[in-house]
C-alpha cells in the first residue's frame, strides 16, 4: 500500500508538466554535456525522484530519453541535410540584428 501511495503523490498533473518542460531544455540542450546535476538544478527533482517520474511518463529512464533525443536529432540531420543548413543561416541571420 505504501507504494501506491507514493506512486500517487509523485505522479500529479505539476509534476508531469515539470518533466514535459524538462523534456524540452533536454532537447534544446542534448548537445551538451548533461548529467543528474544538470538535470536536477533544472527541474527541482532528486535523481531518484527523476528516475521514477520518467519511468512513469516516459517509460524510461532520464539517461535513456537523453540518448534518444540525441539519436533522433543525429538521424534526422543525416536524412535532412538541408535542415542544419537553414538553421546555420537562421543563426548567422539572427546575430547579424
Amino acid at each position: 500500500m505504501t507504494r501506491i501511495s507514493r506512486v500517487q503523490t509523485i505522479l500529479t498533473v505539476s509534476n508531469s508538466e515539470k518533466i514535459e518542460a524538462l523534456c524540452v531544455w533536454i532537447s534544446e540542450n542534448s548537445d551538451g554535456n548533461l548529467g543528474w546535476d544538470q538535470l536536477s538544478k533544472q527541474s527541482g527533482f532528486t535523481h531518484k525522484e527523476l528516475i521514477v517520474l520518467f519511468q512513469l511518463n516516459k517509460q524510461q529512464t532520464p539517461m535513456a530519453y537523453i540518448r534518444q533525443v540525441r539519436e533522433h536529432k543525429k538521424n534526422s540531420a543525416s536524412t535532412h541535410p538541408q535542415s542544419s543548413l537553414f538553421l546555420q543561416q537562421t543563426i548567422a541571420a539572427k546575430e547579424e540584428d
